[in-house]
């Protein structure tokens, strides 16, 4: 299929070729798709291949173009007469034309009747001439107060993979060491400069070309470590990916002083190295080999603190549930201020049960006769989870662990049992290594408790708790929050910050001393803080992003700790969403702004108003988005279910509310989790809006169960996961069928992970409001996902049995009266496609024959795996244009 281009009615058609943009995600384009030929592009099965075409290239202005499916019946070519009188036809006789019947052509007389007759014809014309030139008048008259057809492209499939339309963000990696202010950054030579926000002139503190192997050979880092005293810089190269966040690879020292290259393990062909970071003084290293934890003392002594690691031993490490649903990160060692001692998580996952997947191309274009068989530990609900204790090393003392005489574990306590605890998080509460606070949870995470150790002892002390379940019967939110206070004029004892519950809200606590259980709030209302930026003792000032303007913008603010004063650093007279990055010293920031309108990032100054350097514009993303069309966006509340709801609606451009557009809903729905916010979009939404042939009016809703809205609004899903929010996005696709703009019979609703859970749960619903539901990489029943998620949720199922029945998408009658899609990544660690195979079988059973799948190999739960990131978005959308149609062709689908 064709588009028209140009406004010389030329129609050109350019196969799509794909492009592999790494991580961005792929996008629709508004433009590719026929205004003509529907009957032929709508057939049942038939792929609509301009659908997800490329941007075509533009061709030069006088050249003609017919597309491949053209027939030469169909264009009508008028061609003028040009110098060397090619095509040349005169349809005026001349008053005397040669004949080769004479030399001349008589005049004809005429008579009078023939007079009389000219003359009535020529008035009649006279008359209709004027009648059309005023009418012509009048029409040019109103064409020009009526707004010009936009011409401009619009935003389409490929855009979305096209990094000039993704917003750049500058990251300035603060020092943490010298003077505040100064932050690290890598040119396009290799060079690690130092720069100073003050304008004083750049330096090269590590210039690339140094960082060669023995034989002169540049080695490329993807990460750089400069010790607290800038003698030593660690390099990270080879990374190899394991889980979301973690991977191992190869690190080398390189000496400030006498320029030397070294590498960190000290023999060759070892394996990688899993973690490792400096101590805060000197230049120690702790790190992570084959689950050990190592010391590497001033860069002279090797010390091995642990000696147990094995594949189910991980130590100073996180394994994959800690990774995913506690830490969001692979570590899990943490160095004292004075870098005198460390303390570490130990986790046994010898009890937790084995999950295996295999894969099937594994990296290569090539199958392997074999696939590789992947086994990870992966603790399902209800089974066993790891086992986790903390220990502590000094680094002074005289005793090293053995083998033999391992470190023993930290008493926690009267905490939880070892079946029935997790360590939520870890932070010393000291200037040296005197006290340190430890976060522990009751497995289903309704109950917490504050320990505070003693590092000499080895002993713990309960120095608060929450029983959240017996206070309101809902969970307690897994976050790192804990900043340690020092002693200072607003604070003179010292202690720390919290982010905690306060009247239904988080908001911010101190508590000082340290011991003191009863926290002083710092703020509060019915609004979030979503996090703390910064914390400056010495003007006791506390920084933070709060909800306090609306529930989907992010604003900047300060409070005092004393006086609990507080102070907006942003514009909160206008819609912002605002992200910030202090410098160590918390004497500079980098605000950056990152919606409604097109992202920007200054670097600010707390102590100077006027401060004001710019870091990144996105000029060019500015100007490009004034060349092409692409949606608006506008938000509001709706009432659904007795409670006010935020939505966020995608119109196309042009829109026109009396025209009837069909509607796609975007889910996600997850515990705690947003998606109507005001930060700036261009994505699928934004292609199912912009396209041409679709003009989707794209609509997301945050329902019951969502976050930034307060405690009660969120924990209302409690131990019956998909009950209330599918209630609510029936409810909203309900009441946008009945605005004027929306075709009533046209409505259709996707979504990822937890949303791909919400599109089967509605579906199965069976509610008639939704003519189609494309489900990706779903949960189809909760005792197949991990315990630390869903326990979190819906509790156990010995206690909540019938929750998880409730919860499992096992009711196959809706999916008879709904046009379902289910879609999923055979290599997925997080939700794995026993999810989609379950739903397929109990599918197959019921004899449904109206839903597809797709599945794409060897893809994890990004669905990335060769081009198949692009190649989702095409099906996605194709499938929505197979069903529903879009808005140039509305009826014929069926």
């Amino acid at each position: 299929m064709s588009r028209p281009r140009g406004s010389g009615g030329r129609y050109e058609t350019l196969a799509g070729d794909d492009h592999d943009f790494d991580d961005l995600q792929t996008v629709l384009t508004s433009d590719q798709f026929d205004l003509s030929n529907n009957n032929t592009a709508t057939q049942q099965g038939q792929r609509s291949d301009s659908l997800l075409q490329k941007r075509p290239s533009t061709q030069p202005e006088d050249e003609d173009y017919a597309d491949d499916d053209s027939d030469d019946s169909d264009r009508y070519i008028y061609s003028s007469s040009d110098d060397d009188g090619n095509n040349e036809k005169d349809y005026l006789p001349t008053s005397r034309r040669r004949s080769n019947r004479g030399p001349y052509i008589e005049t004809p007389v005429l008579t009078r009747c023939n007079r009389v007759c000219l003359t009535i014809f020529g008035a009649i014309l006279a008359i209709w001439v004027v009648i059309a030139v005023t009418l012509g008048v009048r029409r040019l008259i109103a064409l020009s107060h009526e707004p010009m057809a936009d011409m401009r492209p619009s935003y389409q499939l490929d855009d979305m993979f096209n990094q000039s339309f993704t917003p750049k963000y500058q990251s300035l990696a603060w020092m943490p060491y010298g003077d505040d202010g100064v932050y690290s950054t890598v040119n396009a030579d290799g060079d690690i400069i130092l720069s100073n926000v003050d304008g004083s002139k750049p330096k090269v503190f590590l210039p690339g070309a140094n960082v060669t192997d023995a034989h002169g050979k540049r080695i490329p880092f993807f990460s750089f470590q400069v010790s607290p005293d800038q003698k030593y810089v660690l390099l990270g190269t080879d990374r190899r990916k394991q889980w979301r966040h973690s991977f191992n690879a190869t690190y080398y020292i390189y000496n400030m002083e006498n320029y030397e290259l070294t590498p960190l393990l000290d023999t060759p062909n070892q394996p990688g190295v899993e973690y490792v970071e400096w101590s805060p003084v000197g230049h120690t290293l702790a790190y992570v080999q084959d689950n050990n934890l190592y010391l590497y003392e001033e860069l002279l002594l090797r010390h091995q603190i642990t000696y147990d690691g094995a594949v189910t031993i991980f130590n100073g490490i996180t394994d994959w549930v800690y990774e995913e649903e506690v830490y969001g990160s692979p570590a899990a060692l943490w160095w004292s201020p004075d870098g005198t001692a460390i303390a570490f998580l130990r986790f046994d996952e010898t009890e937790v049960p084995e999950f295996h997947y295999s894969l099937y191309m594994n990296n290569q274009l090539n199958a392997p006769s074999y696939p590789k068989d992947i086994m990870m530990k992966y603790p399902k609900v209800g089974f066993p989870n790891p086992i986790v204790n903390l220990h502590l090393y000094n680094i002074k003392t005289a005793l090293r662990p053995t083998a033999v005489q391992p470190l023993e574990p930290i008493n926690l306590g009267n905490t939880f049992d070892d079946n029935n605890r997790i360590i939520a998080e870890v932070l010393w509460a000291t200037e040296g290594s005197s006290a340190l606070l430890v976060k522990v949870q009751n497995r289903v995470q309704n109950h917490e408790k504050l320990v505070l150790v003693d590092p000499v002892s080895l002993t713990g002390k309960i120095v608060r708790e929450w029983d959240a379940g017996k206070q309101d019967g809902g969970w307690i939110d897994m976050q790192q929050s804990i900043r340690y206070v020092r002693p200072s004029d607003a604070v003179p004892k010292g202690g720390y910050l919290d982010i905690g519950n306060n009247n239904g809200y988080n908001h911010i606590a101190l508590y000082t001393p340290v011991d003191n259980p009863k926290p002083k709030w710092l703020t509060n209302g019915e609004w979030e803080v979503q996090s703390m930026a910064a914390v400056n003792e010495q003007d006791g000032l506390v920084y933070y992003i709060s909800t306090e303007k609306a529930s989907i913008e992010r604003h900047l603010y300060s409070v005092a700790m004393d006086t609990t004063e507080r102070k907006a650093l942003t514009d909160v007279s206008q819609q912002g969403y605002y992200a910030a990055s202090f410098s160590t010293g918390a004497g500079y920031y980098l605000l950056s702004y990152r919606g409604p309108d097109v992202p920007w990032q200054k670097v600010k100054k707390i102590s100077d108003e006027k401060f004001n350097t710019d870091v990144e514009d996105n000029a060019s993303l500015r100007a490009l988005l004034e060349n092409i069309q692409h949606p608006t966006r506008r938000w509001g509340t709706v009432e659904l279910n007795g409670r006010e709801c935020n939505y966020m609606e995608f119109l196309p451009p042009g829109f026109a509310p009396e025209q009837k557009h069909p509607v796609l809903f975007q889910v996600y729905g997850g515990p705690g989790s947003q998606l109507v916010d005001t930060q700036f979009q261009l994505g699928f939404s934004a292609v199912m809006s912009s396209a041409e042939k679709l003009k989707y009016v794209v609509v997301v809703v945050d329902g019951r169960g969502t976050g930034y809205r307060g405690r009660d609004f969120r924990i209302s899903v409690v131990n019956q996961l998909g009950k209330f929010e599918t209630q609510d996005q029936i409810a909203a696709g309900e009441h946008w069928k009945t605005l004027p703009y929306v075709d009533p019979e046209r409505v259709a609703i996707w979504g990822w992970s937890y949303g791909g859970f919400m599109a089967a749960k509605i579906t199965e619903a069976n509610s008639g409001v939704f003519r189609a539901a494309m489900s990706v990489a779903p949960v189809t029943d909760f005792r197949f996902y991990d315990s630390v998620y869903t326990e979190r949720y819906m509790n156990l199922p010995t206690t909540n049995l019938k929750g998880y029945e409730t919860t499992a998408v096992t009711n196959m009658t809706g999916f008879e009266n709904s046009d379902f899609l289910l879609v999923h990544g055979t290599g997925d660690d997080n939700v794995h496609v026993q999810n989609a195979f379950v739903l397929l079988d109990r599918l197959t059973l019921a004899g449904n024959h109206r839903f597809k799948s797709h599945f794409f190999t060897d893809s994890d739960h990004g669905i990335r795996t060769h081009n198949a990131n692009h190649e989702i978005y095409w099906l996605l959308a194709e499938n929505l244009w197979s069903i529903m149609g879009g808005y140039v062709a509305p009826a014929h689908h069926h």
